[in-house]
């Protein structure tokens, strides 16, 4: 297994990150949990067979897939040699590239052709252009920096409450985020999931989870002290949350190898 990081080059307002994984053959099969993270996603499969299952549900992944923002976490399978480009975007950016409500797409991978041919057809030629990825990540990044995004006050909102929950880390509340835009909270709920997929309260509260987590595997500070840092209660606190993400309990989870997640987190 490799997984590989590409430099956004300068657009982080649409793109967090690029990346490559892939599998050699005696790498396959693979099976892991993924822990999601705070993004939406667009991954071109450029060869190999992978599976997602969430909620016994079995997804084939292939072509050009997008992923909406998933609040637990789901398997992922790989049966053979395989290689995949994606693209992990800023929580508003598939909102303003796509103009269409994300929360449709939430615990989903969807044929990215099935819901925006336009878009489709245009990206897919950007990313099926080169075998190298550094240089799609290249071409990625001036295709994004002149692509048409749908902006207004809504939009300006979001993106305000996106930054304050990234400098608390997630340490916050809804009201928080409402008194300091001056709106409503009934616009600030519809209109973050309409934009970034989930409600301001499963956001917040994935995203300081991750943050958790994040630091735990850097081992930065042992599990401990971060449970209290990240406001949990207690313990018990804790792995009802964790249970919830990962769907198993904390010890059962450190009992095993899970590279991948490691692999990215760390990252």
């Amino acid at each position: 297994m490799n997984l590989t990081y590409f430099d956004n080059n300068k657009i982080p307002h649409i793109v967090e990150e690029y990346f490559e994984l892939s599998f050699s053959d005696s790498s396959v099969p693979f099976q892991s949990l993924i822990l999601p993270l705070e993004f939406t996603n667009i991954t071109h499969i450029i060869k190999g067979d992978q599976k997602s299952v969430f909620r016994k549900k079995e997804t084939q992944l292939e072509d050009l897939m997008l992923s909406g923002q998933f609040f637990r976490s789901y398997q992922f399978i790989v049966n053979s040699e395989s290689k995949s480009f994606g693209i992990s975007f800023h929580p508003t950016a598939l909102y303003k590239i796509l103009q269409t409500d994300i929360s449709k797409f939430e615990n989903k991978h969807v044929l990215l052709k099935d819901y925006n041919t336009d878009f489709y057809n245009s990206i897919s030629t950007v990313l099926k252009s080169s075998n190298s990825s550094k240089k799609i990540s290249q071409k990625l990044s001036v295709f994004f920096g002149t692509y048409p995004l749908k902006t207004d006050k809504n939009t300006e909102h979001i993106d305000n409450a996106i930054k304050q929950i990234k400098a608390k880390e997630g340490l916050l509340n809804v009201g928080e985020i409402v008194d300091e835009l001056l709106i409503s909270q009934k616009t600030l709920e519809t209109q973050f999931k309409k934009i970034v997929g989930l409600t301001p309260g499963k956001y917040i509260r994935k995203y300081r989870f991750l943050k958790l987590m994040k630091k735990y595997q850097s081992q930065v500070i042992n599990l401990k002290d971060l449970i209290y840092m990240y406001n949990y209660y207690d313990q018990s606190h804790f792995t009802k949350d964790f249970t919830l993400f990962m769907k198993e309990t904390p010890k059962a989870y450190f009992k095993k190898e899970y590279p991948l997640i490691k692999k990215y987190l760390k990252e």
